[in-house]
């Protein structure tokens, strides 16, 4: 009697879900989605860290929007986050952009279930609209991407949980200015600037061209650059400038280029090019794009002379001598021309440096 008694309570055990819940619909399947940030230069995932907000859009097999849920706050940060996902079970594919919840950095199109497709999911980068070009002067909000096609969702019992993998899109970039005898350099002596194409991504997180945005330098200051005991120049009060992008393409033709208050150019450089330049000392078989999507922070110091110090100038920088009778143009027994060129640079990112000596552009 006994083993008849045990025989039964495990078929009941077995058949529990589609008999005693059957009109309760909880051994009906479960869907999460986890979401992971590990594609950095430390291979570890910081989306507890870092990421605050995130914002799933699910595909049909028609490309047409079928849900949408956004979640954000503390509970990101717990360490065991996942989103409940409730949709039928299918084959859908998913998009995510983590980092909207603010709504000034980037935004997204207003989307409608059973209308919006997929190519229309974009990201744009927010600024001051200037002729046609996005102007953006602020610390943008850290953008994220992440997205998998044809994700089976099974008609099974249980809990399923997916898994997408995050790329960061939004950079940092510290420029500092110093002269090269140790004599301070006014930050606000000089505009700052990088223009690239990149002010709208598609889906698949790829650029859509003809967005071209011009990123300003959001923070200025003058501070002191401590320079290590091997390098031979003295530190000094030095220029510092900050700017956020968003994502770097090795395909780029992104330009960084620092003026004087006249208006002239004192460095005019290809982004790309100088941030790659670090890339070799990292012994991992990395693309270019892999590695500007991995590195979020660069940091350069670029020493300056004054143009007339023995005679040299910038590249395709001619003189321009003091005019004593031009108002616009005063003699300074500090500066006689007023204007300066840089000579040689540090590309300083995590801890490996890069130093570049009279370069020609």
């Amino acid at each position: 009697m006994k083993r008849l008694i045990y025989l039964l309570l495990i078929f009941i055990a077995m058949t529990s879900c589609s008999v005693i819940y059957e009109y309760e619909g909880d051994c009906d399947p479960k869907y999460r989605v986890v979401f992971r940030y590990d594609y950095n230069m430390k291979y570890a995932d910081a989306f507890a860290h870092e990421v605050t907000s995130v914002s799933l859009f699910a595909f049909d097999a028609n490309g047409k929007l079928v849900f949408q849920k956004t979640d954000q706050g503390s509970q990101l940060g717990s360490g065991d986050y996942s989103m409940e996902v409730d949709m039928e079970p299918g084959t859908y594919d998913l998009v995510a952009w983590c980092g909207l919840e603010d709504g000034k950095s980037f935004s997204v199109p207003v989307i409608q279930r059973g209308l919006t497709t997929k190519s229309e999911l974009t990201c744009k980068t927010n600024g001051k609209d200037v002729s046609g070009v996005t102007v953006v002067d602020y610390q943008l909000k850290p953008l994220y991407h992440g997205s998998l096609n044809s994700v089976v969702f099974p008609d099974e019992e249980g809990v399923h949980i997916v898994t997408i993998p995050l790329v960061k899109n939004t950079n940092s970039i510290r420029v500092i200015l110093q002269h090269i005898s140790g004599k301070p350099v006014n930050p606000d002596d000089f505009t700052y600037h990088i223009t690239d194409d990149n002010g709208l991504l598609a889906w698949d997180n790829e650029i859509v061209p003809n967005n071209i945005v011009n990123y300003e330098a959001y923070y200025t200051a003058t501070g002191k650059e401590v320079l290590s005991k091997s390098d031979t120049l003295t530190a000094g009060a030095a220029a510092v400038a900050e700017f956020a992008t968003s994502r770097l393409m090795a395909s780029s033709n992104a330009r960084m280029t620092i003026k004087n208050t006249k208006g002239k150019t004192v460095l005019s450089i290809p982004l790309i090019e100088f941030l790659l330049l670090v890339k070799s000392n990292y012994n991992s078989p990395m693309t270019d794009q892999e590695y500007l999507d991995r590195q979020d922070e660069y940091h350069f110091i670029f020493f300056l002379q004054d143009k007339k110090a023995g005679g040299s100038t910038g590249p395709g920088e001619g003189t321009d001598p003091d005019d004593p009778d031009d108002p616009d143009d005063p003699d300074d027994p500090n500066d006689p021309d007023g204007e300066y060129t840089w000579m040689n640079a540090y590309i300083y990112i995590g801890a490996w440096k890069v130093v570049l000596s009279s370069i020609i552009l």
